[in-house]
């Protein structure tokens, strides 16, 4: 063995890391903490967007029953077979269209629609900031 052996390893031990090395490191587990964190957000979104759908689907056929059921369906095609007649009684046809309207279904079945929009539009902008995360 070289009697030099010993010194050229502690001169080796000795080196400096680069400077930027820390902030690299700190920033990389940055990333990877967002990383995590919006892909829990993405399972979650998707989770409340299939329940959103699965909730819309039959408030929509019981608005639909509801419809049929209480005869805004007939209201409606008088306005299609008598146009004349129901431009003249507009205001009385309007308020028959209201008087027989299924409220409660159709506040039912709006609020799914708009959860769904709402689950849709926050998956959409949780995806697109983990594609901005996955890309740096």
């Amino acid at each position: 063995m070289n009697q030099n052996g010993s010194l050229y390893r502690i001169n080796n031990m000795l080196i400096q890391p680069r400077a930027d090395l820390y902030d690299r490191i700190i920033n990389k587990i940055d990333r990877e903490e967002r990383r995590i964190i919006l892909k829990r957000r993405l399972i979650i979104e998707s989770f409340s967007l299939v329940v959103s759908f699965f909730v819309f689907i039959p408030l929509t056929m019981k608005l639909l029953a509801d419809i049929t059921a209480s005869g805004l369906t007939q209201f409606l095609s008088l306005l299609f077979s008598d146009f004349a007649i129901v431009m003249a009684n507009i205001g009385d046809y309007a308020l028959s269209l209201l008087e027989s309207a299924p409220v409660l279904s159709l506040s039912l079945s709006l609020t799914a629609m708009l959860a769904l929009v709402f689950s849709l539009a926050k998956l959409a902008d949780s995806y697109s900031d983990f594609k901005k995360i996955a890309v740096n």
